[in-house]
């Protein structure tokens, strides 16, 4: 059977739902046919006039990137604006662009994942598992089969699914509880509808306060035994990272619990604190976020695309395995805008400041 930008869409909602995306975010199939053909697709982190013509050349007929192209409203399409242009090159040359950007920072195995195992780290978890998606489901009816119905929630699913018969009741009515995430919610009542369920009894949705564990931000890991010093593990995440250069404030012994959050996050210093870690990796940070009172602490700053740019070689892997037969590339352009001059102290040469 043919991949379809559908399906590549579809398996990309099923590991990163745009219902758990940030507010101001824009996710999904940004420009394109959903029922295109595709035999070829490039990975990125973001889209740029030089990845869309690496793209053209190596006749992908997709773009699956992190960042996305398009945030705002569109007044205009046309070449005369970088925007534009790259809207124009893409649509020209028939080639769609698929984007998961704060639904992935915000998946289980996304983007701190991907750098927490770059890093070597172990035992991964969430850092901030504040996402409250989850949904507490209640259906009541007269089913005579509770089996059939508990593997049914299960096939949909719904987690820690449980029922029990209700009592002082006519027509020996069977109450079910499960837990599910709301993006999954659709899919289970249309699944419970066919089954002619919703009619014969009724659903109850509650939102739950606590958080989903399959959904957060930032990961904390472990190095085992003793962990490493601080000089062996600031050298270890430039070779990691390859990064010549990193900025970092602190002090500490050993380093052993570590978190990390790919791109900018440094808003999550005071719970990386809080759970006891030695160091905190990120990007992004300000002047005086790099002030801490925290004693045995190292806040490292690797560059947001050093820091989120492994997601890209993550998406061609996950989609190479999902999809046989499809030639999966990660792009070979470095789109990251920023440059580092890094002074030779031996050479004759010097820079005035101005």
């Amino acid at each position: 059977m043919a991949v379809r930008i559908r399906h590549i869409s579809t398996f990309l909602n099923q590991w990163a739902p745009p219902s758990i995306k940030l507010d101001y975010d824009n996710v999904g199939l940004l420009v394109g046919d959903p029922d295109a053909e595709v035999n070829s697709v490039l990975t990125c982190l973001d889209i740029t006039d030089e990845i869309v013509a690496e793209a053209i050349n190596k006749n992908c007929e997709l773009i699956v990137a992190h960042h996305p192209l398009i945030f705002n409203k569109i007044g205009s399409i046309n070449p005369t604006d970088e925007q534009g242009r790259i809207i124009y090159k893409l649509i020209k040359n028939d080639i769609g662009l698929l984007v998961a950007h704060t639904n992935l920072d915000a998946a289980l195995d996304g983007v701190s994942f991907v750098l927490a195992n770059i890093l070597g780290l172990d035992d991964l978890r969430f850092l901030d598992k504040s996402y409250n998606v989850s949904h507490k489901i209640r259906l009541v009816t007269a089913h005579d089969d509770p089996e059939a119905i508990m593997k049914l929630l299960n096939y949909y699913s719904a987690e820690e699914a449980h029922y029990f018969h209700v009592e002082n009741r006519e027509h020996n009515l069977i109450c079910f509880e499960a837990i599910i995430d709301k993006h999954l919610l659709p899919t289970l009542k249309g699944g419970l509808a066919k089954e002619g369920l919703l009619k014969a009894g009724t659903f109850q949705v509650t939102e739950l306060e606590s958080p989903s564990q399959n959904y957060g931000m930032g990961v904390i890991g472990e190095y085992p035994e003793e962990g490493v010093g601080q000089n062996e593990f600031l050298h270890l995440v430039s070779k990691a990272l390859n990064v010549r250069a990193v900025r970092y404030s602190g002090e500490v012994g050993r380093i052993k619990k570590v978190a990390v959050c790919g791109g900018a996050g440094v808003s999550l210093k005071q719970k990386a604190i809080a759970a006891g870690v030695q160091a905190f990796v990120t990007a992004d940070i300000k002047y005086h976020d790099y002030f801490t009172e925290k004693d045995d602490f190292l806040l490292v700053d690797v560059g947001h695309y050093e820091s989120e740019f492994p997601i890209a070689e993550a998406l061609k892997n996950e989609l190479s395995d999902a999809f046989e037969g499809l030639q999966v590339t990660v792009t070979e352009t470095v789109s990251n805008p920023m440059k580092i001059y890094v002074s030779d102290p031996e050479s004759n040469l010097s820079i005035q400041a101005e």
